[in-house]
């Protein structure tokens, strides 16, 4: 994926506002960033106009669908309602409680997947902005040669993304 050179514009502003309304519900900002502040909406915009153009038809259905159950459930648009009701929204899309639209289960899936990754990835694919997602798992990244002790083990080594010659500084 060369997303940070291809950054069409595949959501409009609207359908962003919502997608970035949903990825602050499923990993929201506490007393660190949450997924929004990571850039894990950049992340599927930049994915969206390349390797997952294929599910761009999804997203805008999908965001559509999410609108128009907040407007039916709450009278009001998904990004105004508050948190509590943005979380029910979101478990009916988890549980298939949405009627008239059947991938409702599915989308959910898919975004939260593709949020996480945001919050996760390779800093060059627009998400983990800083390596923060890493630091908050304690995860080193790219580190040239180092031990298997530190596999699947929180370590206190400075990040270092694939294409960097060394840590970041916090």
């Amino acid at each position: 994926m060369d997303s940070m050179n291809h950054r069409a514009n595949v959501l409009t502003p609207e359908e962003s506002k919502i997608l970035a309304a949903i990825a602050d519900r499923i990993f929201p900002r506490t007393e660190t960033p949450g997924a929004v502040e990571i850039g894990a909406v950049q992340y599927i915009e930049f994915a969206l106009g390349d390797d997952y153009a294929v599910l761009a038809p999804v997203y805008r259905r999908g965001l559509r669908a999410i609108e128009r159950w907040a407007k039916a459930k709450f009278r009001r648009a998904f990004c105004l309602l508050s948190e509590a009701q943005k979380d029910e929204v979101l478990v009916d899309f988890e549980t298939g409680a949405v009627s008239g639209f059947k991938l409702a289960v599915d989308f959910f899936d898919i975004v939260r997947c593709h949020v996480l990754e945001g919050v996760f990835c390779e800093p060059q694919y627009g998400g983990n902005r800083d390596m923060v997602g890493w630091r908050l798992v304690d995860f080193p990244g790219q580190q040239f040669g180092y031990a298997d002790a530190y596999i699947n083990k929180r370590t206190d080594l400075e990040p270092v993304a694939v294409h960097s010659s060394k840590p970041q500084e916090k």
